[in-house]
Formats: structure tokens, C-alpha cells, sequence
């Protein structure tokens, strides 16, 4: 009843090897249609940062601060010093003042900026709550989070007790 078997027709090896063939066929020309859409878009992107690039080379050059420059930055911090909350993290002058390079993070020119809204010591910079670290981080225009990433108040806290 059931004795027809496709696979001993005469011409079945002829029909697998022409559907391996189509099959082979297909599945290059999708690989190659997505490959080339694949480079297409990477090609663009490229342009795109080639570009970027070219804006970026003709930009003009700034200078580094000058005195002048840094002047100016000090004045303007000067100026916005009374937004620091000294009563709870504590009123320090000159004459009291650690070497607040001691803190990895901060250099000359961050001290110097420090010191032009008032904090001095290692004491105060450990007193800092999230809220001054945020309000100290805008006066003093350093890069969002940086204080926190480089962990000032644990610093200064141990810089403090050695001291």
C-alpha cells in the first residue's frame, strides 16, 4: 500500500542537490545584502567622525589661563563664597591653612580656588555633606562628581587625624 519512497525515484539525488544549491544561493545573497548594509552604515559613521574631526582641527586654539584668566576665575568664586555653609563645617583662615594638595584630586590651582571661598583645612573638606560637596563642586566649577570619585572627605578625615 505505502510503497512509494521518494528516495528511490531516479531523479531524488538531482532534486537535494539542486535545493542544496538554492539554499546555498539564498543564504549568500542575504548575507551579502546585510554585510553591505552593515558596511554602508559603518561608512557613514565614519564620515560622520571624519567630520567632527575636521570641525574640531579648524576650531581656534585657547590659550591656557593666564594670570589674568585665573584672576578673573578667583574674583568670580570670591563672589559666591557666602553660599557655603562655614557654620557647620567650620570657619578657617590663611594662617590656619593645611596643604590642601595633600588630597590626590586637588593641585595648585584647585587649592587656590578652595582657599578663595575660605575652606583652608583639612577639617572643613571632612565636614563636607553631600549637599556641600554639590554646592562647593558648582562655586568652585570642577567636574560633576569628581569630589566624590576621589573620595575628599575620607582623605581629609584621615589627613586631619595625622596631623
Amino acid at each position: 500500500m505505502f510503497e512509494w519512497n521518494p528516495l528511490n525515484l531516479p531523479d531524488a539525488a538531482l532534486h537535494h542537490w539542486i535545493m542544496a544549491i538554492v539554499a546555498g544561493a539564498l543564504g549568500f545573497i542575504i548575507g551579502y545584502i546585510s554585510r553591505q548594509s552593515l558596511i554602508d552604515q559603518l561608512e557613514g559613521d565614519l564620515a560622520s567622525t571624519d567630520r567632527e574631526l575636521d570641525d574640531c582641527l579648524r576650531a581656534p586654539v585657547v590659550p591656557l589661563s593666564s594670570g589674568a584668566d585665573e584672576s578673573a576665575v578667583l574674583n568670580r568664586i570670591r563672589a559666591r563664597a557666602s553660599e557655603v555653609n562655614f557654620d557647620r563645617i567650620g570657619r578657617a583662615s590663611a594662617a590656619d591653612a593645611d596643604d590642601l594638595k595633600d588630597i590626590v584630586g586637588v593641585g595648585p590651582f584647585l587649592e587656590r580656588k578652595l582657599h578663595a571661598i575660605g575652606i583652608y583645612t583639612f577639617r572643613q573638606v571632612a565636614n563636607f555633606t553631600k549637599d556641600d560637596i554639590d554646592k562647593v563642586n558648582d562655586i568652585i566649577e570642577f567636574f560633576p562628581g569628581r569630589i566624590e570619585r576621589d573620595n575628599w572627605v575620607g582623605q581629609a578625615a584621615d589627613l586631619d587625624k595625622r596631623k
